[in-house]
């Protein structure tokens, strides 16, 4: 059986055949961090030191220059030989490795079910029992009930809020958890929600803060906003949110609100396919929206949205100053998942 040396721990294990570089760590009571499980979300991103994998990850998640640094999934990767493994990528401290996986899952119900545009819409859960403390931008994995489907979603709550679970869901015509939402999301009807995960949160800095939301990745950063205003945040936050129409955009009160609340804040709502002669805002695509805005860019940059937005805005930052290490984000590519046996 591969041997896999973590470092900078010098800690190792075994991994039995076919089974990744987290489910063997998981397996002998070791924390690795990690979110979806099934290669999408990037989360669990970790730099091969010496031997070598088999990959079955997402592209988007683990992109060419991930590669060329040796980073890989730790979830999407089987070891073929003996490795060697850096889990300094994910800051992860000793501590937290040896005191194995602090996730779990948390009983809920449903409070409500709010149309926010024709296809997205925001999920209100209570939690029954423990509260689950988290910190702004993390996601959950969701059980769609009546079978074993799990879906991956942002928070969207404040962190003090943390009795509920506030959810933005995209709705698609024939998604497993849009048609729960549509006929059985009931107030009252039980779900189940396994977290908290992912390393997207704020980061100290003295730098402004740049937040770039496109359709329902919102979430995220709605979270971190809500934080932001209840912890007295100091620092300028500009946040650009790109949508269709100005039917596809949400929440926008409550935005203009927190931002009452904080030094130096900016809201750009931009616009890609239509608008009226009156529309005060941005149009384009919300890259060129934020090019026009200032050529030159030092900040700290959140992004959630769908890849071909980040796809399209990771290098536009970097040309315009932005140091790859001050961007960051939690990519999702949608994936059917199982809950676990």
């Amino acid at each position: 059986m591969p041997r896999i040396t973590i470092e900078p721990f010098a800690h190792s294990y075994e991994c039995e055949d076919a089974e990744s570089v987290l489910e063997g760590a998981l397996r002998h009571n070791l924390l690795l961090r990690y979110g979806c499980k099934h290669g999408g979300c990037g989360t669990c991103k970790v730099r091969l030191v010496d031997g070598d994998v088999d990959e079955h990850g997402s592209s988007f998640a683990l992109t060419d220059e991930d590669r060329a640094e040796d980073l890989i999934l730790a979830c999407a990767s089987v070891p073929l030989e003996d490795c060697v493994v850096d889990v300094s990528p994910t800051e992860l401290s000793e501590d937290e490795f040896h005191s194995g996986d602090t996730s779990r899952p948390y009983d809920t119900v449903v409070e409500s079910v709010e149309t926010l545009t024709t296809d997205i819409a925001a999920v209100r859960l209570r939690i029954i029992g423990d509260r689950m403390p988290f910190v702004a931008g993390q996601f959950v994995n969701v059980e769609i009930p009546g079978s074993r489907l799990v879906r991956t979603f942002s928070l969207a709550n404040c962190p003090a809020d943390d009795d509920r679970i506030e959810l933005i869901v995209k709705l698609y015509p024939d998604g497993a958890f849009s048609q729960f939402l549509r006929s059985d999301a009931v107030p009252g009807t039980g779900v189940r929600v396994h977290g908290p995960y992912g390393q997207l949160k704020m980061r100290l800095s003295h730098r402004p803060v740049l937040m770039i939301a496109g359709g329902s990745g919102l979430a995220p950063l709605l979270s971190m906003l809500r934080d932001c205003a209840t912890q007295g945040f100091d620092r300028p936050v500009t946040v650009f949110f790109g949508a269709r129409t100005e039917a596809d955009l949400y929440l926008v009160e409550e935005i203009t609100s927190i931002g009452e609340r904080l030094r130096g804040f900016a809201f750009h709502p931009v616009l890609s396919q239509s608008w009226g002669p009156d529309w005060p805002g941005g149009t384009g695509l919300v890259t060129d929206a934020i090019a026009r805005w200032s050529p030159t860019l030092a900040h700290d940059v959140y992004l959630c949205g769908p890849p071909p937005m980040i796809d399209a805005a990771v290098p536009m930052l970097t040309a315009a100053g932005v140091r790859p290490r001050n961007i960051y984000f939690d990519a999702f590519t949608p994936a059917a998942q199982t809950v676990p046996a």
